[in-house]
């Protein structure tokens, strides 16, 4: 049972009183006596009894009810109402049932005995213990309905074609209030557009109260697949519909308001339509309402949900500071403006300083667009992807391929279904571009070429602008200072294309015969191959980097002379040394570095290493051998972890891969001996584990050993993958013997030179290692131009809430990844050409169009989209832009961006 305290916002109407202003409007839900004890129970202040229509009218059937909360709206076909003696009968058990209601007669006369009809139902009602006369002259499901349809035969008007008739309505209005005794309301409809002046008269005739409907006559959702066929269940054509719901309440609410402005403060009004929850009720309030009736929310949630909203109304009155309905009741009414009338400032909108981004990008080292280029594929608009994902960093096709991919964990996505295949969604693009031939707007357009962006021709200040990251289409600043870079891996490649891109003399040194560094000698060819390599060389080259391979820093080029030469150098030397497993045996034949096993497998020099062979380690370059290994001829490989798959640095589908090939991973295992005979290796001593609940500083538990549980396994060569070290001399290192260096500005500490990629970071994955040189390319510029430099770091991002994303997104159905055509496992094992191929063109699109677009910026754009104004624009790296002097403050972009990312300003 409801408690008393919990209902109790007492009103007195027209000399009746309330204990709270909530009734139940005439509908469904008030026709039974069981209905009306609910209905007190659940602590509402009276209730509408169902329309009674005497005589019967020619609609009174059994309706049909459809609902469609994505349209915020409730609809019926036909009605069933009560006959009089079912209504009369009603009021007294009513009465007796539950005595705390105040009980309306809602009524219509539609028979030929014009207002003395009227006058007969009425003092039947009050004699039967009505507390009100409701006269109904509002609905539009009754002849109101046939006129519209086209039937109209002619009878006697009711509902919505009686009440636009003022004089009809005054008449009875007059009639009735001069027979009874009980407060005489009304209810008029607001068809017609005089709900206001036909409220004015009523009240002049003798009405103690008049209020509107909460119905629209309307038609209802169309079923497109067969149109005129009903959209209800067994009902058989379509019709007219009264229409309610949520959606009404900004009709509802005028209604309210035209009423009260027309008829003054000391009329009582009744309020209805649209009332779901305490705020609905406020501004019903407000705009002039001294009771609100609901009808539709207790179709939808039943009566119980009447405490809750009168909390809700009584804590707002209380924060506020009301102690009454009248006080808050008309503070709407005096306020409303008319439209020459209004003050309205000058301004624009502004793009905040901080906007939330979207978790791929927060999660990718480089900060690379995954989202605006995902949307941009699942819009078809490929090559303007292509030209996003080229804005952002060089090696966008070998991160198409060999990245780990840390954008696809974080992804919103995965939390509703499955990360979206933001790789492959790359490798789609990238594979597409080379098949058309597009080049990069960062290398200027080739003869004949034709923009890409529609902004590529801007002014002088958004020239600068663009600059500032690089991007400026077809032109480059002027020369400058000569500045050096060690290493043609991801961070030294990443360095000079951003160094290059905005004027400087680049020279890159290599040791290798060919450029690459790791890249092409420490990745097996079916993860990436030459051809794929050489073309992301050929960029550099077109932008004007000299490579000089063969070239030893330190022995050919000493280091001293180097930076004599050149104002800045930066180090990406990598990581290309192996690290031993300093166990016993280590030195017997078949006895192998995984980094120079790789290596001779890329110049062709590598055979079997034998025939079971095992590989030592859980990373990328484990798995890389091992199925190297497979491909050479190896009939089994082993993979040797010390930890789980789950703490397996190397991303899941790689091992699955490996695994898939008949490579097979040994789990919570170490080496302690490789066992030797005439110095050949013929196994390996292991050591069980097991993991603790502490972890290392890498974050994962941390692997113990198991006293006396070991075993050794049979193999003629063992390969060692646990890491890398650098092997460069010159320069202060850690103790792990990596180069020191900055991580925000990789200034190590001799002066001018800069150092990234594996050489600081220790061997970790090739979207860091471009991240890191394209950071010592800013700080390289500024540390030569000053005030004068043109490349920025990336201002700090903020993640967007990715609950406020998924409940945006609530009503989507899951989608899945599709499958990717993968060469069958014993055709990759046999050569090293890739194992996939890339996504075809409707998969890519498909999978793109699964991404929720969480972030402001490239992907969103939804202000670009919208503004009238065309103010909002995208440069080629789709960062947004807005012209302040274009925008006019109208508001839109303001109201409809997901992650509140604009202001307005007043100007």
């Amino acid at each position: 049972m409801t408690k008393a305290d919990d209902i109790h916002l007492p009103v007195e109407v027209c000399g009746v009183t309330f204990r709270n202003p909530f009734y139940v409007a005439s509908g469904p839900t008030t026709m039974t006596v069981e209905q009306l004890q609910r209905i007190a129970d659940s602590g509402w202040g009276g209730a509408s009894l169902k329309l009674t229509v005497y005589p019967l009218p020619y609609i009174n059937r059994e309706p049909r009810y459809g609902y469609y909360p994505d349209r915020n709206f409730f609809a019926f076909t036909a009605e069933k109402r009560l006959l009089l003696d079912q209504l009369l009968r009603l009021i007294e058990e009513g009465r007796r049932a539950a005595p705390e209601l105040v009980l309306f007669a809602n009524i219509t006369y539609s028979g030929d005995d014009g207002p003395d009809g009227w006058v007969t139902m009425a003092r039947q009602c009050e004699a039967a213990g009505a507390h009100v006369i409701e006269l109904n002259m509002c609905c539009p499901n009754m002849s109101f309905n046939v006129e519209v349809s086209g039937r109209d035969t002619g009878g006697p008007k009711t509902g919505a074609s009686m009440g636009k008739n003022q004089s009809v309505a005054t008449e009875v209005v007059a009639c009735v209030k001069a027979a009874i005794g009980v407060p005489l309301f009304l209810k008029l409809t607001p068809e017609g557009g005089q709900i206001g002046p036909i409220a004015r008269a009523a009240f002049d005739a003798g009405a103690d109260a008049v209020g509107g409907t909460a119905n629209r006559l309307g038609i209802p959702p169309i079923n497109l697949d067969n149109p005129t066929r009903s959209m209800y269940y067994l009902q058989e054509e379509i019709g007219m519909a009264c229409l309610s719901g949520k959606w009404l309440r900004p009709l509802a609410l005028r209604d309210v308001y035209e009423m009260r402005k027309a008829c003054g403060p000391d009329r009582v009004i009744t309020g209805v339509g649209g009332v779901a929850d305490w705020k609905d009720a406020v501004e019903h309030v407000m705009c002039g309402a001294d009771l609100v009736g609901i009808c539709t929310e207790t179709l939808l949630r039943g009566f119980g949900f009447l405490p809750e909203l009168l909390q809700g109304f009584k804590g707002y009155m209380q924060e506020k500071g009301y102690r009454t309905l009248r006080d808050m009741r008309e503070l709407i009414v005096p306020a409303i403006t008319a439209a020459p009338d209004l003050t309205i400032y000058s301004g624009h909108a502004r793009l905040k300083d901080s906007r939330p981004t979207a978790p791929c990008v927060m999660a990718c080292p480089n900060s690379v667009p995954a989202q605006g280029y995902v949307r941009r594929v699942a819009e078809g608009r490929i090559e303007e992807a292509y030209q996003l994902i080229m804005s952002r960093s060089p090696l966008q096709s070998v991160c198409g391929l060999v990245c780990d991919h840390p954008c696809e964990n974080e992804c919103t996505r995965g939390l509703k279904d499955q990360p979206l295949m933001i790789r492959e969604i790359k490798r789609f693009v990238l594979e597409t571009a080379r098949r058309e031939g597009w080049r990069p707007v960062q290398l200027g357009p080739a003869e004949g070429d034709s923009p890409i962006f529609a902004d590529q021709a801007v002014c002088e200040t958004d020239r600068s602008c663009a600059a500032k990251i690089g991007t400026v289409p077809g032109e480059r600043p002027r020369t400058k200072e000569p500045v050096a870079v060690v290493g043609t891996g991801p961070a030294g490649i990443a360095a000079a294309y951003d160094l290059a891109r905005v004027g400087y003399r680049v020279t890159m040194f290599e040791a290798a015969p060919k450029p690459g560094g790791m890249l092409r000698y420490g990745i097996p060819a079916f993860r990436l191959s030459g051809e794929d390599l050489d073309r992301e060389i050929d960029v550099l080259k077109a932008l004007g980097v000299e490579i000089r391979t063969g070239t030893v820093v330190g022995r050919d080029v000493p280091f001293d002379s180097l930076r004599e030469d050149h104002r800045a150098v930066f180090l990406g030397v990598g990581a290309q040394q192996g690290w031993k497993l300093n166990i016993p045996g280590e030195d017997s034949a078949g006895s192998l570095n995984a980094i120079d096993f790789l290596r001779e497998t890329r110049n062709g020099a590598a055979r079997a290493p034998g025939r079971r062979v095992a590989v030592v380690g859980g990373g990328f370059t484990a798995v890389d051998a091992a199925r190297a290994a497979r491909r050479l001829g190896a009939e089994e490989v082993f993979i040797l972890y010390r930890r789980t798959r789950d703490e397996m640095p190397a991303t899941p589908e790689e091992v699955l891969e490996a695994e898939e090939e008949g490579v097979r991973v040994m789990y919570l295992v170490s080496p302690r001996e490789i066992v030797a005979e005439d110095g050949a290796v013929k196994g390996i001593r292991l050591m069980h584990y097991v993991l603790e609940t502490g972890t290392d500083p890498s974050g994962r538990r941390r692997p113990r050993e198991v006293p006396g549980a070991e075993f050794t396994l049979a193999v003629d060569a063992v390969i060692a993958a646990l890491g890398q070290q650098v092997d460069f001399a010159g320069l202060p290192r850690d103790g792990l013997g990596r180069l020191t260096a900055s991580d925000g500005t990789c200034a190590t500490p001799e002066a001018g030179v800069f150092a990234g990629g594996d050489c600081v970071l220790g061997p970790k994955n090739v979207i860091s290692a471009i991240a890191m040189g394209k950071r010592a390319a800013v700080s390289i510029d500024q540390y030569l131009s000053g005030s004068r430099a043109v490349l920025q770091h990336v201002p700090a991002e903020e993640e967007v809430d990715r609950d406020a994303v998924l409940a945006r997104h609530g009503q989507q159905r899951r989608r899945y990844r599709p499958e990717l055509a993968k060469r069958p496992p014993e055709q990759r094992a046999g050569d090293f050409r890739y194992c996939a191929a890339a996504l075809t063109k409707e998969q890519a699109v498909h999978e793109a169009s699964r991404c929720l677009a969480c972030g402001c910026g490239p992907g969103c754009e939804i202000c670009l989209r919208l503004c009238k104004m065309a103010a909002y624009r995208t440069d080629p790296t789709g960062r947004l832009i807005l012209d302040e002097d274009r925008c006019v403050a109208c508001g839109l972009c303001l109201q409809l961006c997901p992650n509140d990312a604009v202001e307005m300003v007043r100007t």
